[in-house]
């Protein structure tokens, strides 16, 4: 991460000169913009990583390192093979599918190997919640959950399983502020309404 931001300041230095020297400084902007708009792509994946729990961040460092030995074997000149690269979009669709045959250790496999070599990908941490939710482990499909609605923070769908997560780990504040974020942006889902109505009369 310090090597890129040493890197783009580098490469913006240079490209200032450049078009101090060519003239070119009404195009500067732009080219600034798209070298630190991919700097922050790179960044936010590793920090949706950092914001899980210590038991779903272990598991997912579990996966990279697997990940990286199976790289390592092939040579230090290839980072994955063409078969790995192929499969990386049917992660997510594979543990989808055992998801709804009930297979969720086998589910939660896939969704875990999905989120390490897409970090940024909210439905991921979503689905994960979901599988969490489905074993009562609400600790983790809190943190599953909080990550997806963190980076797609104008679903209302992720506000709602977050208030579900929330409320079966009793903690029924932070699922009245949940759902009322999930009706904040979609005030027309009566599933969302109804949640509300039923922690407001248990508290």
């Amino acid at each position: 991460m310090i090597a890129e931001i040493i890197f783009f300041s580098a490469l913006a230095l240079f490209i200032i000169l450049l078009a101090r020297k060519y003239h070119m400084l009404d195009r500067f902007p732009s080219v600034i913009r798209t070298a630190f708009s991919w700097l922050k792509r790179r960044s936010s994946g590793a920090s949706s990583i950092s914001k899980l729990g210590s038991g779903i961040r272990q598991r997912l460092v579990r996966e990279r390192a697997s990940g990286n030995e199976i790289h390592s074997e092939q040579g230090f000149w290839s980072e994955e093979s063409p078969e790995s690269k192929h499969d990386l979009p049917n992660q997510y669709e594979h543990g989808d599918s055992l998801l709804k045959a009930g297979k969720l250790q086998q589910a939660e496999q896939f969704f875990l190997k999905a989120a390490a070599n897409h970090p940024s990908d909210p439905k991921i941490y979503a689905r994960l919640g979901l599988l969490y939710l489905q074993q009562k482990n609400h600790s983790d499909a809190i943190e599953s959950l909080k990550v997806a609605a963190k980076l797609d923070r104008y679903n209302p769908s992720r506000h709602y399983n977050l208030a579900l997560a929330y409320w079966g780990n009793k903690d029924v504040q932070r699922a009245i502020m949940s759902v009322r974020e999930a009706i904040s942006l979609d005030p027309v889902t009566p599933k969302y309404r109804q949640l509300l109505e039923q922690l407001l009369d248990g508290k």
